[in-house]
């Protein structure tokens, strides 16, 4: 059973996110910024009050915590700065990823599964983005594209090989909003991204912030 303080957090988590859609719609940026830091905060809280600094590995998970919540700090904000830092926390945050799942472990069979599949999303995501890329966002994007699906090919082996079903679907989950935020960045922008993109993501890393109790 999920102590208060756990429950605590992933309920500012959801309540942060739900106005942080609220304040998309009415046009509040200040709003959006301080709801989405509130919902970053409560999933990093999540994972520490269920003890998460128990193994190396969800240590360093929590790190990963830590550079997603920078980085949605830094995509809250206009402008082609900011959307530059917040792609290079979430970079280096689904890098720690890999190197923490790594240290879980995966099974050799499931991982090779895992990554032949990534590897076809990865391929489909990139065929559909460099056409809207511009020339000197290629590069940064296609790296991204590729570090993202390497946290999700670890991340679901290692979810799988250790019956850890909510990190494996959180994993997916986080991974996965990352095509609502190229479609808003790059393709076409609109509300519905956001209302996928956000709770899909939040529901993403409080799985994950969850998968590592006890550890």
């Amino acid at each position: 059973m999920l102590s208060s303080l756990t429950v605590a957090c992933v309920a500012l988590t959801a309540f942060g996110c739900a106005v942080a859609l609220v304040a998309i719609r009415a046009g509040s940026p200040g709003a959006y910024v301080f709801s989405k830091s509130a919902a970053s905060l409560g999933f990093i809280g999540t994972a520490l009050a269920v003890g998460a600094t128990g193994t190396a590995w969800s240590t360093v998970a929590v790190g990963a915590l830590v550079l997603s919540a920078a980085g949605d700090i830094a995509l809250s904000t206009r402008g082609k700065k900011s959307f530059i830092i917040g792609l290079a926390c979430f970079a280096l945050a689904h890098s720690v990823y890999v190197v923490a799942f790594g240290l879980y472990g995966t099974g050799g069979e499931i991982l090779g599964i895992t990554g032949s599949i990534a590897a076809l999303i990865a391929a489909g995501a990139w065929l559909a983005l460099r056409r809207r890329l511009p020339a000197r966002m290629r590069i940064p994007v296609g790296m991204y594209v590729v570090i993202v699906m390497s946290m999700m090919a670890l991340g679901t082996a290692a979810g799988i090989t250790h019956r850890a079903w909510m990190l494996a679907a959180g994993v997916v989950l986080v991974a996965g909003s990352d095509i609502a935020v190229g479609r808003e960045r790059f393709g076409t922008p609109a509300f519905a991204n956001r209302l996928v993109g956000l709770p899909t993501y939040y529901l993403g890393q409080t799985l994950i912030a969850l998968s590592l109790v006890g550890s």
